[in-house]
């Protein structure tokens, strides 16, 4: 049975804004997922990353100057 574990999850204004940061950040740090319901943003894609990350992911965020709408921690499959 799964289980729901705790991520934080940043959400984006647009689609290339996702796309962006993905680009920006390694593949083990995190990944591109639909948005979840719970939050409501400009586009329909998220980046996923566990909360201790939460550091990293915010200084890469403001070192490639992308534009993100908000950043949230919630429980996920």
């Amino acid at each position: 049975m799964r289980k729901r574990t705790p991520k934080l999850v940043i959400s984006f204004s647009s689609a290339t804004e996702a796309m962006m940061f993905e680009s920006a950040v390694s593949p083990q740090l995190g990944r591109i997922i639909p948005l979840p319901a719970k939050i409501n943003a400009g586009c329909g894609l998220a980046f996923c990353t566990d909360p201790k990350d939460e550091e990293k992911v915010m200084k890469i965020l403001r070192n490639s100057e992308i534009k993100y709408h908000s950043a949230n921690i919630i429980e996920l499959f």
